[in-house]
């Protein structure tokens, strides 16, 4: 299983989706997903989100 931040740099080296438009699917400010970058652990809720857009994503 991944963590957060191997999730989120896998959904924006695939050029799919920029850090804002990942923030907005998820529901968290840019800011945060800067800090789940710097390992900081999102909320469960996020967590989900985050998942089920990197399975959209990495197929």
């Amino acid at each position: 299983m991944k963590t957060p931040k191997e999730m989120v740099v896998e959904i924006l080296n695939k050029g799919q989706l920029s850090q804002q438009e990942l923030a907005e699917k998820i529901g968290v400010s840019p800011a945060q997903i800067t800090r789940w970058l710097a390992s900081a652990q999102p909320k469960l809720k996020h967590f989900q989100k985050l998942e089920e857009i990197y399975k959209e994503v990495a197929g």
